[in-house]
């Protein structure tokens, strides 16, 4: 098996901008309340977005040498993906490679560990998801895979899924439900703003949803 696979789907550059209108927790709901990443792994800093197709790369624990790789065939706007075992306490990325990594036009990384120089990052503007702050360095010693598909935050990503991540997370949006899914995401993102002009006007969400019929029916008497 060849240890970097470049034979896979990616996203139209139209439907990935399509997506960044689209807010992750509306992503969310719109797929049926799946395909999020576990909320361990989180912006690095709030304000922090991705919108991109995945480059997956899976390193052994404690090693970013298959990383740097990643870094160095990735496309522009790539969000890269990045698993090193499941041991937290570890910094494989940090500033310079930040550096490299907005050079290149790398959107983002989302990875399963802490990252290290988070304040030089944050004054960057690189789009880190993580799971927090660490300086444990890694080695460059074993290779891995890039390109095939890997489980993160209890979610499969496959190379060209769409990687959407905002302050409330992250979701995987697979490839082959992209397009029928947006619009729907944006139907719902309409609905929504309705129902907040609604609540501007006084109506409460429980007039709205109609509680006090649905607690009558269970047999809770609140007189409201």
């Amino acid at each position: 098996m060849k240890l970097i696979n470049r034979d896979y789907k990616r996203p139209s550059k139209e439907l990935v901008e399509a997506y960044r209108e689209v807010a992750v927790a509306t992503a969310h709901e719109a797929m049926g309340r799946k395909y999020y990443i576990d909320s361990s792994i989180r912006p690095l800093y709030d304000g922090m977005k991705v919108c991109g197709p995945a480059l997956t790369c899976q390193c052994p624990e404690m090693d970013n040498l298959t990383l740097h790789a990643a870094l160095h065939i990735a496309e522009p706007g790539d969000v890269i993906v990045c698993t090193l075992g499941d041991y937290k306490e570890q910094g494989p990325f940090g500033d310079c490679l930040a550096t490299s990594a907005m050079t290149r036009g790398v959107e983002g990384l989302v990875v399963n560990t802490c990252v290290r120089d988070g304040e030089t990052i944050h004054e960057m503007g690189f789009n880190v998801f993580c799971k927090g702050h660490c300086v444990n360095g890694t080695v460059k010693s074993v290779f891995g895979k890039i390109g095939y598909p890997l489980a993160i935050g209890g979610q499969v990503v496959n190379p060209g899924d769409i990687i959407l991540g905002d302050d409330d997370g992250v979701v995987v949006i697979p490839l082959e439900i992209a397009e029928e899914l947006l619009p729907k995401c944006l139907a719902k993102q309409e609905k929504e703003e309705q129902v907040r002009e609604m609540f501007r006007s006084g109506i409460t969400s429980w007039e709205k949803n109609k509680f006090s019929e649905l607690c009558k029916a269970k047999g809770y008497d609140l007189d409201i």
